[in-house]
């Protein structure tokens, strides 16, 4: 397989068949088939992850993450999140 560019958040299926996940520590390219990414709404779930932690996945459409992302950037910015 020719070595590509990954993002952050790729899922990639190595030789034995197990998935990885590349996060913050990733290589900037990479040759394992990639089968999917996890969307930018998620990523803040994976650094919570140990290795071996099991996971399961949901396909979502390109506009369902773009809007989950939005809210979450909403929620993140709104005032609400401030205790004084």
């Amino acid at each position: 397989m020719i070595t590509e560019g990954v993002s952050l958040g790729a899922i990639q299926i190595t030789a034995s068949g197990l998935p990885i996940i590349l996060f913050v520590e990733q290589q900037t390219t990479g040759g394992y088939p990639k089968i999917a990414n996890v969307i930018s709404a998620d990523l803040h779930s994976l650094g919570q992850l140990r290795p071996r932690d099991e996971i399961r996945f949901e396909q979502v459409s390109w506009d369902a993450a773009r809007t989950l992302l939005i809210e979450q950037e909403q929620l993140l910015a709104s005032d609400g999140l401030i205790v004084e």
